[in-house]
């Protein structure tokens, strides 16, 4: 890997444009925030610092960025040079390489950061994340109460117009969703899609399954196949070819785990905070094909750990798709690095 590679950091972005990567913000504990734009290209393997002139969006962590017409649309994010949470929605157009804030109109999301951001037919719809009772402090006369505020509302905002609207759901509905923060959601079928995240004031983690339906504006808990993820936060999701890749995030020390949550860890690590850092993919099927369900019903029937997949199907099932099998109940290898962060980044 060539070129300027971005410092290695969290509660940054990073989006997909004409088949190449941009990173955004984030911060570390040694370099703090930056506010730099970082693009990968997979084809030749190579990082560059892109060129910016004139204005650039203050440094910051735990924003969201999402592309639609050409445009990259951030929004929210905490601040670290002003120490406020922020609520403004700032654009980069790919074009002209150049930013702009968003001057939008009617009232806006509350401010926060570690909320999520999806697009649908040209709409960004926010939801979760995390703030501060003072609201976005900042001001020399108020100061961060360490009391976090988790908003529940859904809001939309039209990357047309400019206009936020609240979409009005019924407090009484019965599969709303509650506040949290670091939870992923993705697109697809022309509905949003929510899973996981924490709630710090009950100090919750979360594994539901949530669907919005903008045609409907209504809420419903999709119930799936399969061996659910544990409950966990900062994991990270993405939709190609009717599936969904779940990856990774923290959960927490499976002791005192969520009940809602398996007190299994895979390639876990529990870090200094009570944390376990998760290295497992999880493979979310929209449309699975025969082969696929067929192969699951006899994982299901045959019982056996993977290390005795081969010898078991030997004389029953190809070899090929023996190892899809076997691939489909072997933890991964990935490793995580000793992570030192603390449960209050996100």
């Amino acid at each position: 890997m060539g070129g300027t590679v971005p410092y290695q950091r969290y509660g940054h972005t990073a989006v997909e444009y004409n088949g190449k990567a941009y990173v955004w913000g984030g911060r570390n504990d040694d370099y703090g925030a930056c506010n730099l734009m970082h693009e990968y290209d997979p084809e030749k393997n190579m990082w560059r610092k892109v060129e910016i002139d004139g204005f650039i969006p203050p440094s910051r962590d735990g924003h969201t960025a999402v592309i639609w017409n050409n445009q990259m649309f951030v929004f929210g994010g905490f601040e670290e040079d002003s120490q406020r949470f922020s609520q403004e929605t700032y654009v980069f157009d790919f074009g002209s390489a150049t930013w702009r804030e968003m001057h939008t109109k009617n009232t806006p999301p509350l401010w926060r950061d570690f909320h999520t951001a999806s697009v649908i037919d040209g709409v960004m719809y926010i939801f979760g994340g995390r703030s501060d009772h003072n609201g976005q402090v900042g001001d020399e006369h108020l100061f961060h109460t360490t009391q976090d505020l988790y908003d529940d509302t859904l809001m939309a905002l039209n990357l047309t117009t400019g206009v936020w609207t609240k979409q009005e759901i019924p407090t009484d509905a019965t599969c709303r969703p509650g506040g949290r923060r670091s939870h992923s959601t993705w697109v697809y079928g022309g509905k949003m899609y929510m899973f996981g995240g924490y709630l710090g004031t009950r100090n919750v983690h979360y594994n539901e399954l949530y669907c919005f339906d903008p045609s409907t504006v209504s809420w419903s808990i999709i119930d799936v196949r399969g061996k659910y993820p544990t409950a966990r936060r900062r994991h990270c999701s993405v939709v190609s070819n009717g599936r969904v890749y779940l990856f990774g995030g923290t959960m927490p020390n499976p002791s005192t785990c969520h009940p809602l949550s398996s007190t299994t860890v895979y390639n876990g690590v529990i870090s200094p905070s009570g944390l376990a850092d998760l290295s497992d993919l999880h493979v979310l099927d929209f449309s699975p094909s025969l082969k696929t369900l067929a192969m699951r019903k006899v994982l299901i029937d045959l019982k056996a750990p993977s290390h005795q997949m081969f010898s078991s199907l030997q004389y029953d099932v190809p070899a090929d798709l023996r190892y899809e099998m076997y691939c489909q109940v072997t933890p991964n290898n990935v490793v995580s690095v000793g992570s030192t962060r603390n449960d209050q980044s996100g």
